[in-house]
């Protein structure tokens, strides 16, 4: 995560550009990706894989493909023991609702 803080602060100073961005996102997405039952296992060696806080679903709408904010903030309330149901990108209204009245989730987080 503090990688990606420092891949912000470049892009917005105009010392990085936005495919080394898109890039450094997916190698992140594939860090976490590795890691997840590392996290999994250890939230069940200390007794926190019990009941998750809540059921979040998140979404990139329709006409629109950034998904990097999305996708951190999924890991790091993936990480603080919520469910997450991730629609991806280019995600229409009527699937949106649709999923969260499927899923019962307690928030929708959607970006723009």
């Amino acid at each position: 995560m503090d990688g990606m803080n420092v891949v912000g602060d470049l892009f917005g100073s105009g010392k990085m550009f936005l495919p080394q961005v898109v890039k450094s996102a997916r190698v992140m997405k594939k860090a976490v990706a590795y890691l997840t039952s590392f996290i999994e296992e250890e939230k069940r060696i200390s007794g926190n894989a019990g009941k998750p806080k809540g059921k979040i679903l998140m979404a990139t709408v329709k006409g629109d493909v950034h998904d990097i904010g999305k996708n951190i903030v999924g890991v790091v309330l993936g990480c603080n023991n919520y469910d997450i149901v991730d629609l991806g990108v280019m995600v229409p209204a009527d699937k949106i609702l649709n999923t969260a009245i499927e899923e019962n989730v307690d928030i929708i987080g959607l970006v723009v």
